[in-house]
């Protein structure tokens, strides 16, 4: 995939023509709504009473739950499930399926990681169960980059096991409800950090569905 590929206008014909477009903007709309009511004081006492909210309906045996959860998402397990991918797609010879994977989590990385954390600088939950767990909170980068990740898992083996589709998608999505669950829990982030994370995930795979479109 060269630079002209990506800049081409194909591009943001398909991405207007279909509902990636509306659940694009449908994303960044509630991105941007919990970014203002950050930026100005009004999240800090939902997010606290939430968290323990979180930690009165569950029994204390769910922290093991939580626990196991929470480590399926971390930055190692999901780098491991990207190069297995990628590998995988490279063995099928799925190119541009490989391309996107790995441009797009690449992306969401240093979009998450050196632009949208260092911008907002939010401080992490006190108290947090887990250990070593550093750097700032909103968003979050397992939200979001673990939403990208399985959601572009599930459209590409929906793409060739099309009879499976509510399968493949179903497992993500209860798989990124639990993990996210699992993260607030453990008050490694605060709810509001997950559902923003989840928003910039899902924008990444609208773009990246639609560049992946434009090799048809």
């Amino acid at each position: 995939m060269n630079l002209n590929q990506l800049l081409n206008k194909k591009i943001l014909i398909r991405f207007w023509q279909n509902y990636n477009f509306i659940s694009f903007l449908f994303a960044l709309v509630i991105f941007l709504a919990i970014a203002v009511l950050l930026k100005t004081d009004h999240l800090q006492k939902f997010d606290e009473n939430f968290l323990d909210y979180l930690q009165n309906i569950f029994p204390k045996w769910f922290f093991l739950i939580a626990r196991s959860l929470y480590f399926l998402g971390e930055a190692e397990v999901a780098v491991f499930v990207v190069l297995l991918s990628l590998i995988i797609l490279a063995w099928k010879r799925y190119w541009k399926e490989a391309q996107i994977l790995a441009a797009s989590t690449l992306a969401v990385l240093l979009l998450v990681d050196k632009i949208l954390k260092p911008f907002f600088e939010r401080a992490r939950p006190l108290e947090r169960l887990v250990e070593n767990v550093y750097g700032k909170s909103f968003p979050s980068g397992h939200a979001t980059g673990n939403l990208l990740l399985y959601l572009l898992l599930a459209y590409f083996l929906s793409t060739y096991f099309p009879n499976k589709k509510i399968l493949f998608y179903t497992i993500a999505i209860l798989l990124l409800f639990l993990m996210g669950i699992s993260s607030s829990y453990l008050r490694v982030h605060w709810i509001t950090d997950i559902y923003a994370g989840y928003c910039v995930g899902y924008m990444m795979f609208a773009i990246s569905i639609a560049i992946l479109r434009t090799f048809d």
